[in-house]
């Protein structure tokens, strides 16, 4: 997920099955930043058997060094794996 990184631990923070929305917490192995946590809310697409997902995150970089260019690239991993996981089960 984060680049040069191996493993990273993860806290799920929530899942609430009703409102199809989860949250976690990245704990370890997270290079860059101080905090960094992401939710996820599906919903029905427009288009039959289709699924929307909005993704948001808040992280905190560590000391000045801004927001780093791979968070969208991390959106795009944490996506695909949900998909395939889905597709899986």
């Amino acid at each position: 997920m984060f680049p040069d990184v191996e493993e990273v631990s993860e806290c799920m923070d929530f899942v609430d099955d009703a409102n199809k929305t989860l949250g976690y917490t990245v704990l370890e192995g997270n290079p860059g930043y101080d905090y960094f946590n992401v939710g996820l809310k599906f919903a029905l697409g427009a288009t039959a058997g289709t699924t929307d997902a909005t993704l948001a995150t808040t992280y905190v970089p560590m000391a000045d060094m801004g927001p780093l260019e791979h968070v969208k690239d991390v959106y795009i991993k944490v996506l695909k794996a949900f998909v395939s996981a889905t597709k899986a089960n």
